[in-house]
């Protein structure tokens, strides 16, 4: 069976494959799971996408800053339990 820390990283090189060339920044490993139903590993992944959200901070001194952020998405993984190969990735809501 596919040890915790090899679905770790299966999981990140598949995702590096999948989105070669993009700019995804902060990736982070956000929720693992084994299920064992099905054999299988799931694996989020959290990143920082191209899509900036605009938020206005109320402020008694200045009356209101605005901030720019990244939206935060997530992609799940997942992979054969046995020797770690892809099944499928779909996005996650956290």
């Amino acid at each position: 069976m596919l040890a915790l820390k090899d679905a770790i990283k299966k999981a990140f090189e598949l995702f590096e494959v999948i989105y070669e060339g993009e700019k995804l920044p902060n990736r982070l490993l956000e929720e693992i799971e084994y299920d064992d139903s099905s054999d299988s590993w799931k694996v989020v992944i959290g990143f920082d996408s191209n899509h900036i959200i605009k938020k206005t901070e109320a402020n008694a001194i200045t009356g209101g800053t605005s901030i720019e952020e990244r939206k935060r998405k997530y992609k799940q993984i997942r992979l054969k339990g046995g020797d770690g190969s892809f099944v499928k990735m779909s996005d996650q809501a956290l």
